[in-house]
């Protein structure tokens, strides 16, 4: 695959996304339509406002004076928004360049998301315009962009003045308009959001352009994104390198996780490795902490937006119901948290502030009479924060009084600032935006989430992330360029035992077999390798030989192997027909151990993928795998084992012996490394079982696709 296309400087967007002053093209008298609304929105910025309209000129529309084409305006304008038609963006592209503008945003829809090649290839011509004339785009068919700082609603969503939560915190980017829109009303409830773009069909600008500029904003801690797809999905690690370097978390939510572009041809590896599968490896390259649901999104990018990096991974809850403290701590140990106990000095104080009906402990039941008590209150909030255990604490909230709830949540914040650590709220009442709601979204101290679960969750990607460390490059083993070089040019599947050879190629053990094309020739090869041994279909047209009846186990003897491959030929001819078979493979029968799977496959958007999980037969219904962007390190891939809910199996499960998962984690690497070399030459490959044990691993079948897919 090519290189990537680089970011946008984001210096080269500030006229665009900050901008200090504004041309609406399009404005109309009737307050509804989309011109007239941006201005509207425009009411509060202080920066310079100019309505453009042929049909107004020299007269004042909505407040601001109307000019009959951008040529007259007394200066560049910085940002121009183009609420025109579709046949009329093309000029007013050319005139805002001509005009010195910085940039320009377009509503205008009708273009290539309609599928119609002619409109296809006009934002082609849209695109290419604006690239020769230097002019980035935000759009087309987006709803525009909000810079919260500046106060520059330029948008058509109704109602932006309402929005009045301090700017800061977070930044929104959003591939849908509607949604990303949706994330930027929580400034209506507090919540402090410092910038908002839209992309729409993304002609010029992208998600990751949009986001990378969000990143320099001295205001932005923290970027949600709401991704569908991209043109170039390489980018998005350039953006990661760019949160990176900025020290800024991305938090990403992916739109649209249907498997329909991950169908395979002939392997498990792609209905194993699907589209949403290669999205989290890429997003998990990248550095990104993805969710998995658009609630999680915001209040996700709000913890890292209000969290300074852990000082400790443990999780303390403190609540004044005994309930919700258990509530808490069962979402807590579902997800693995560590919930340490007080150490003996904090549970001192604990005991002497807490009524004997409470439990000074974690979770910390600091009962109802808190309320009556507040000194005790502090005095237990601020020994937990104390304690060098505990990195975060949990205050669920169970009810919303507007005499004290509101109190409550100030009292809090002083807390967090002594000792750099958040207090995570979890709002439990109905009443979703009580007065405490608001003033724990907008404090900067006090994450708030209504969901237990989503906290915990939350918790758990900012306790990771915080030790995550960027992956090493992968250096490639001995004999991986003469592998990549005998593969062959074109359209083609390698069966088992060609597929097996270029395994054998790049340091994968492989089976020791022989071929036989009659049931006498099977029987010599037998009692050449040992008995007992394995028959299997020899045909370039099956794959998946156990479900014609194609493989025997476990013959004893010469006369067990003559009955299996006369048997293997009469299913065959019963169950394939028309199947080519040039005979059996006669493999030694392999070890005791665990079987896996290893496979990769060329994803149409990242790349060479690698998979390794639990396999044998049942690798698809059990679905226990890890994917990454190939190649992976022998460290990574130690990694991709361990998370598997299988790895039990690998490390002495029930007093088994364990299985030798260095040797493991190499054939894993060599294998990534494989794919990653053979680039499109490989559309899939995969190893099905590879069975490991003490004595390593061991690659029992295989096969490989080659050429355009």
């Amino acid at each position: 695959m090519s290189a990537p296309e680089a970011l946008r400087n984001p210096a080269a967007l500030r006229r665009l996304l900050s901008p200090r002053s504004v041309a609406v093209v399009g404005v109309s008298a009737e307050p509804t339509g989309f011109g007239a609304r941006t201005v509207t929105n425009l009411c509060d910025f202080a920066g310079k406002v100019w309505a453009v309209n042929p049909k107004y000129a020299g007269q004042e529309l909505h407040g601001r004076p109307c000019l009959a084409s951008l040529a007259d305006l007394p200066e560049a304008p910085d940002c121009v928004l183009l609420a025109v038609p579709r046949q009329g963006v093309l000029p007013a592209v050319q005139a805002a360049a001509a005009k010195g503008a910085g940039g320009a945003i377009i509503y205008a829809s009708g273009y290539g998301e309609t599928g119609l090649p002619d409109r296809v290839a006009e934002e082609e011509v849209l695109r290419d315009t604006a690239r020769t004339l230097g002019l980035p785009l935000v759009g087309v068919d987006c709803l525009g962009i909000v810079d919260h700082v500046l106060r520059a609603g330029v948008t058509f969503m109704p109602e932006y003045p309402r929005l009045t939560a301090p700017p800061g915190g977070v930044a929104i980017t959003s591939q849908s308009g509607a949604l990303g829109y949706a994330l930027m009303q929580a400034a209506e409830r507090g919540f402090s959001v410092c910038h908002m773009t839209t992309v729409g069909n993304a002609t010029d600008l992208d998600v990751c352009d949009l986001a990378a500029y969000q990143l320099a904003m001295p205001e932005c801690r923290s970027v949600a994104l709401a991704v569908e797809g991209l043109r170039d999905a390489g980018r998005l690690a350039l953006l990661g390198e760019a949160a990176r370097k900025a020290g800024k978390p991305i938090v990403v939510l992916k739109l649209g996780r249907g498997e329909a572009g991950a169908a395979a041809a002939v392997s498990h590896t792609g209905s194993l490795a699907g589209s949403a599968a290669a999205w989290t490896a890429a997003f998990r390259r990248a550095g990104m902490i993805e969710v998995e649901d658009f609630d999680a999104l915001l209040e996700t990018a709000g913890l890292f937006a209000k969290s300074p990096s852990p000082k400790a991974r443990g999780v303390a809850i403190v609540t004044p119901s005994g309930g919700a403290g258990i509530m808490a701590a069962d979402h807590a140990e579902a997800l693995g948290l560590d919930m340490p106990q007080p150490a003996p000095a904090t549970e001192a104080v604990l005991r002497a502030a807490i009524p004997d009906f409470g439990a000074p402990r974690n979770p910390c039941d600091l009962t109802a009479q808190v309320a009556s008590n507040p000194a005790s209150f502090d005095t237990c909030m601020d020994a937990m924060l104390a304690d060098e255990q505990y990195g975060v604490i949990v205050m669920p909230v169970v009810y919303s009084h507007h005499a004290s709830t509101q109190v409550r949540m100030e009292s809090m914040r002083p807390h967090a600032r002594k000792h750099g650590k958040p207090i995570c709220i979890a709002w439990i009442p109905e009443q979703l935006e009580g007065p405490g709601a608001v003033a724990a979204d907008s404090a900067p101290e006090l994450p708030l989430f209504r969901s237990m679960r989503r906290l915990m969750n939350a918790i758990r990607l900012w306790l990771d992330h915080a030790e995550a460390k960027p992956m090493p490059e992968a250096a490639a083993p001995p004999g991986i360029a003469e592998a990549v070089a005998s593969l062959p040019a074109g359209e083609a599947v390698l069966m088992e035992a060609e597929a097996k050879a270029l395994f054998a190629r790049i340091g994968v053990p492989v089976v020791e077999e022989r071929r036989a094309a009659t049931a006498e020739a099977a029987a010599e090869a037998a009692a050449a390798l040992g008995f007992p041994v394995v028959l299997k279909l020899d045909s370039p047209d099956i794959a998946h030989k156990t479900e014609v009846g194609g493989v025997k186990l476990n013959l004893a003897d010469a006369a067990a192997v003559r009955n299996g491959f006369q048997g293997i030929m009469d299913s065959v001819r019963q169950h394939a027909p028309k199947a080519r078979v040039d005979g059996v493979l006669v493999q030694r029968m392999a070890p005791k151990g665990v079987e896996l799977i290893l496979g990769a496959r060329r994803d149409p958007q990242f790349g060479p993928m690698v998979l390794v999980g639990t396999g044998g037969v049942q690798a698809e219904l059990w679905r226990d795998v890890a994917l990454d962007l190939a190649p992976v390190t022998p460290e990574r891939a130690m990694e991709m084992l361990r998370s598997l809910k299988g790895f039990p199996l690998l490390d002495g499960f029930r007093g088994a012996p364990k299985a030798d998962v260095v040797a493991v984690a190499q054939a894993v690497a060599a294998f990534s490394q494989l794919a990653a070399g053979a680039g499109e030459r490989l559309q899939e490959a995969e190893i099905n079982p590879l069975i490991a044990g003490p004595w390593g691993c061991l690659a029992v079948d295989g096969l490989v696709r080659c050429g355009a897919g």
